[in-house]
């Protein structure tokens, strides 16, 4: 059985020549994988969304998301957590192996799939290290941008999470990133049609923050 991908997610077609994965619901807040969930595994984000994070004793750090047609390996430290409803479709990492070596044509694309973590926590390391606040937001509001709408014009982008979410994705608290998107509002580069949305106005000057 081939599970179908999204719309967005043709660059998976590896994914349909894998066997019958094992499909799983889950709801919001449930741990879709964690460091200690027993033998490797990937998995695709068929429904939902989720994010990728590192947990200490009193601190969290998010390092990413996933949304539906996302692929993830269970095979790093990170947990995920469910942030809606949806479901999963999972295989055993030896079945990824085998695919590998019986088509080596698809070896390529599927690791570079299943390497975007890695890129992922990279940027976030170089953001913490050498960017702003102001400057990591402009990145992440772009990016999100370009990832969300097929063209120039739409310029409303929906937010993944509430604001502690996002203010961990940055490396900063809730207040601080209230308090630069409240400025960057009356500023006249933002504008918030609801709690769910920002409408990017000036992106020429996010772009000039994300360089600085």
């Amino acid at each position: 059985m081939h599970h179908p991908l999204p719309p967005d997610s043709q660059q998976q077609h590896w994914i349909q020549q894998l066997p019958e994965g094992t499909e799983k619901p889950f709801r919001t807040g449930d741990m879709l994988s964690r460091p200690d969930c027993g033998p490797d595994q990937v998995f695709l984000l068929k429904e939902g969304s989720a994010r990728i994070c590192l947990s200490g004793e009193q601190k969290e750090l998010t390092l990413g998301w996933l949304k539906a047609g996302s692929i993830y390996v269970t095979h790093t430290r990170a947990w995920v957590e469910a942030l809606s409803p949806g479901c999963i479709v999972s295989w055993p990492i030896g079945q990824l192996h085998e695919l590998i070596s019986t088509r080596p044509e698809l070896a390529l694309v599927a690791l570079r799939e299943v390497g975007m973590m890695l890129h992922q926590a990279t940027n976030l390391i170089e953001d913490l290290a050498f960017r702003p606040v102001e400057s990591r937001l402009a990145r992440y509001l772009l990016l999100e941008h370009s990832d969300q709408n097929a063209g120039p014009k739409d310029d409303i982008i929906e937010l993944t999470g509430h604001t502690e979410l996002l203010a961990s994705l940055l490396g900063t608290s809730r207040q601080t990133l209230s308090t630069l998107l409240n400025r960057l509002i009356k500023e006249g580069v933002l504008q918030r049609p609801d709690r769910r949305h920002l409408q990017l106005i000036n992106i020429p000057r996010l772009q000039e923050l994300s360089a600085s």
